[in-house]
């Protein structure tokens, strides 16, 4: 069982760490990277397009292929294991405990995969967005090409009848979503499946500019007919489904626990997203306890402000005072930007090396609008060089920009595109690491901990800049206790929205998309956002009291950034390992 696997690999660092810098294994090592390189370049068109290759096949969903990438990563671990681990150098040490992370997530995929929700909106949703915004920006260089986005077009729509399958599936072994989730899983299939979606991906004229004439007419015939016969059908058809028989048996309650498994499939996600061995009791409670002292910090803030309510209206007053909504999504937009060069102008002076590539904010695509919250961060990649947040800011009325300096931070800089950018651009490291961020814990975490950097970095200027980044900060310590709460203890979504309005400034829509997101969709992934930022403090606290006068935040960074990313786990070995290189013994 890989959860057995990791909870022994994180409890036994100090038998695991390399004591020696010698190249015994090593090759071995890097031949086992490689072939897990492949191996995801064969499978995950999304990693594929970030490295600048031609998307060439789109999987289905189904239970065989997850057998088979289970098989395929429970062969690597046999043959990880047959490596001298006390032998590698240190950075290739790392690379091996990467390959145990992934191949162990992968060996377990089979396991779980009647409980693994891929159709929803979060999950569905981002994976759709993506095949879409493939199509929209294919390029047409030849005839090959036309015929490969042809055949493209059909296994798409493969891959969404797959889904539906899925669902099928699911229904048969009893894990069906509950009926406020079907209501907004069916709302995405029914976007996708509208004749204006259909259109959209037959390339214009001025696409295929490349092409002959007669292959131009052909392309967009056999688009046409897949788009029209094949694609909307597809979507339908799940759209359909949702709307009609899956409904039978339907719950009202949500979360995990309800499922035959869903206790120990959540147990196991606990520890696979924040990457550190723990449970979701202690999670809990620590979420109960962080709840409890960031309201006072905020209780702090109204005191400074002289805000003459209390907590209660203070926190009302942040949600709906005019002054911290703007009035288009474009106005949006520029008070991001703001606070964006103010990070920006801050970065030397915390960071040793800064990312070339270039970063910015845009709306997040209308289509997705209904299904993300608040947005996310689009990495860049060889055809859009330019690391993006995909802000959500449609309904200005109802969007607050009080936390726009925190969400810079988080998504930008010094957060996700820091973090990622510089990894994409460390060319010593082996692709899977240059490219993979699949530790969340560690993702997450850093964007957390690059948010309450901010306070340092001076991004945070006035009080209710501050009190945007503790509301930023509020959310994730609440969603250890939410997310923990509906998939363990058995909370009622009712109870979960409740708890969120007392403690939250967050409208009824956005925490009802979110309740519906950490108790079906991602469960236990937001649990990774404060777990990550509190071990990354612990870590850099463990540092300082080592080095002394000696540590430099600077140099810190670049321990934990310039290797990639990794498991929490890990990372506390990695900046052990740094510390006694730079200690007098060290060498």
């Amino acid at each position: 069982m890989w959860l057995s696997w990791l909870l022994a690999i994180t409890l036994n660092l100090s038998v695991a760490m390399p004591l020696v810098a010698v190249n015994n294994g090593g090759a071995a090592l890097d031949a086992l990277a490689e072939r897990y390189w492949q191996h995801e370049m064969q499978t995950d068109p999304q990693l594929r397009a970030e490295v600048g290759l031609p998307i060439e096949t789109i999987r289905p969903t189904t239970y065989a292929n997850a057998q088979a990438d289970a098989a395929f990563a429970q062969g690597m671990l046999d043959d990880l294991g047959r490596i001298d681990a006390p032998g590698l150098d240190h950075d290739r040490w790392l690379t091996l405990r990467t390959l145990q992370y992934l191949a162990g997530k992968e060996a377990t995929s089979a396991k779980y995969y009647w409980l693994a929700q891929q159709a929803t909106p979060y999950m569905g949703g981002l994976r759709l967005g993506f095949l879409a915004q493939a199509f929209a920006t294919f390029k047409f260089a030849n005839d090959a090409d036309a015929t490969r986005y042809v055949g493209l077009l059909n296994q798409f729509a493969a891959y969404v009848r797959s889904l539906g399958d899925l669902l099928r599936g699911q229904h048969a072994h009893g894990v069906v979503l509950p009926v406020a989730e079907i209501d907004a899983a069916q709302a995405v299939y029914e976007g996708y499946a509208q004749p204006t979606q259909a259109a959209a991906l037959v390339p214009s004229e001025e696409r295929l500019q490349a092409l002959a004439p007669a292959q131009r007419a052909s392309l967009r015939a056999g688009a046409q007919n897949a788009a029209q016969f094949q694609v909307g059908p597809a979507f339908q058809g799940v759209a359909d489904y949702l709307k009609g028989d899956y409904r039978q048996g339907a719950p009202t309650p949500v979360g995990l626990w309800q499922y035959p498994g869903g206790d120990a499939y959540y147990r196991y996600l606990v520890v696979a997203e924040t990457t550190v061995t723990t449970t979701p009791e202690k999670l809990h409670a620590q979420g109960l306890q962080s709840v409890a002292t960031t309201n006072a910090a905020i209780d702090d803030i109204r005191r400074e402000v002289g805000f003459a309510g209390d907590l209660t209206a203070f926190k009302h007053f942040l949600a709906t005072d005019s002054q911290f909504f703007l009035p288009t999504p474009e106005a949006f937009g520029e008070r991001l930007e703001v606070y964006m060069q103010r990070a920006a102008t801050a970065a030397p002076r915390y960071f040793a090396h800064m990312p070339t590539a270039p970063f910015g904010v845009a709306p997040l695509p209308k289509e997705l609008a209904g299904s993300q919250t608040f947005g996310y961060y689009s990495p860049p990649t060889a055809d859009q060089p330019k690391g993006e947040y995909l802000y959500n800011a449609w309904h200005p009325e109802r969007t607050s920009a009080l936390g726009a300096g925190a969400l810079i931070c988080h998504e930008l800089i010094p957060g996700h595109h820091f973090q990622i950018a510089l990894q994409q651009e460390n060319t010593a490291l082996p692709n899977v690491r240059r490219y993979d961020s699949s530790e969340t814990g560690f993702v997450e975490g850093w964007g957390e901990y690059a948010s309450q950097l901010c306070w340092d970095m001076g991004v945070y200027s006035t009080p209710y800049d501050k009190a945007g980044r503790l509301m930023q900060d509020l959310m994730v310590s609440v969603r250890l206790v939410v997310d923990t709460g509906m998939n363990a203890m058995h909370w009622s979504r009712e109870g979960a929205s409740a708890y969120m309005r007392d403690n939250l400034t967050l409208s009824d829509a956005q925490i009802a998309s979110e309740t519906l997101r950490y108790s079906t969709d991602m469960p236990a992934q937001a649990l990774a956002y404060k777990t990550g930022e509190l071990t990354l403090l612990q870590i850099r606290e463990h540092a300082q009291k080592r080095l002394g006068k000696a540590f430099d935040i600077r140099t810190f960074h670049a321990w934990v950034l310039d290797s990639g990313s990794m498991t929490l786990d890990t990372l506390r070995a990695h900046v052990d390992y740094e510390i006694a290189q730079q200690e007098p013994h060290g060498g």
